[in-house]
């Protein structure tokens, strides 16, 4: 088995965390590592090869009905808050 060797410093708090989890799962410190490396991994999702702006942003624009609608009322928005802007208005 290939392996990599990992020394890491941790913080009081960090140390009183691994220590706790250690007590309460019977787990090694090296296993609380794994697991939570391996937890971090599957959560980070990478986008696929070949993903447009579209699909890496699908989760955050036009998620409130239509966007045609959505952009058209965002300019009327920045119409508005210009036109209000202007001196002697």
């Amino acid at each position: 088995m290939d392996s990599e060797f990992l020394t890491i410093r941790l913080s009081k708090d960090d140390a009183h965390v691994i220590h706790r989890l250690r007590t309460t799962t019977g787990l090694s410190k090296t296993e609380i590592v794994k697991r939570a490396l391996r937890s971090l991994a599957s959560d980070a999702s990478a986008p696929a090869e070949g993903t447009g702006l579209f699909e890496l942003g699908a989760t955050r624009f036009g998620r409130y009905g239509n966007v045609r609608r959505q952009s058209s009322d965002l300019k009327r928005i920045a119409r508005s808050r210009a036109i209000a802007k202007r001196p002697g208005q």
